[in-house]
């Protein structure tokens, strides 16, 4: 069970973050599921036709890492390192196994589930955190990687996260209110009118 000093202090280092690294954002707001009030939803994600020039970063492993934990309204925490999901208290109406997958897998990804359902609606947002160290590279540094929610069988960019690139520890914070599969990505062209 996560402390709530802990999860105080997630909310901290997300906000200095904020202020010291670079800030990633939707390129458009996400459509709201009405009348969605939580726990498990049917998905109708589709891939995104104005992604041009945005692919995912290449970070190879071959060892797939994985942690389930028993998490209810009291929050809690799934950890493989530094990639980390931090669900507060009250985002959890009834108690679910969670579980944390980073694949093998060509690319910075990590897989989030709730029990056996490939998606799940929290009542508040989380906060989660994928370290990508492993794919660190000089020409990396300089750009402005973004998270993207991803089909899982086809790698397909399904909705840009707002979050935070910390350049210095190679890591990306962002929250969400739904569980599925979520990677990495480099705008590898100037968005139009750059």
């Amino acid at each position: 069970m996560i402390r709530v000093t802990e999860f105080r202090l997630a909310l901290a280092l997300l906000a200095l973050a904020a202020c010291s690294g670079d800030v990633t954002t939707p390129t458009q707001p996400a459509a709201a599921s009405p009348g969605a009030t939580g726990g498990l939803l049917p998905w109708s994600g589709r891939p995104r036709a104005d992604v041009a020039g945005v692919t995912l970063i290449d970070c190879p492993t071959a060892t797939a890492q994985s942690v389930t934990s028993h998490i209810g309204p009291l929050g809690g925490l799934l950890a493989l390192g530094n990639t980390r999901v931090v669900i507060p208290i009250g985002a959890v109406l009834f108690p679910e196994d969670f579980t944390l997958t980073i694949p093998a897998s060509q690319h910075a990804e990590i897989r989030v589930r709730a029990g056996s359902a490939e998606h799940y609606l929290f009542q508040s947002p989380v906060l989660m955190t994928i370290d990508y160290s492993r794919c660190a590279t000089p020409a990396l540094d300089g750009h402005a990687l973004s998270v993207w929610n991803v089909d899982e069988d086809t790698d397909a960019l399904l909705e840009q996260m707002t979050g935070v690139d910390v350049k210095l520890t190679h890591m990306i914070t962002f929250t969400t209110i739904h569980l599925s599969g979520y990677a990495v990505a480099d705008r590898t062209d100037p968005p139009a009118g750059e």
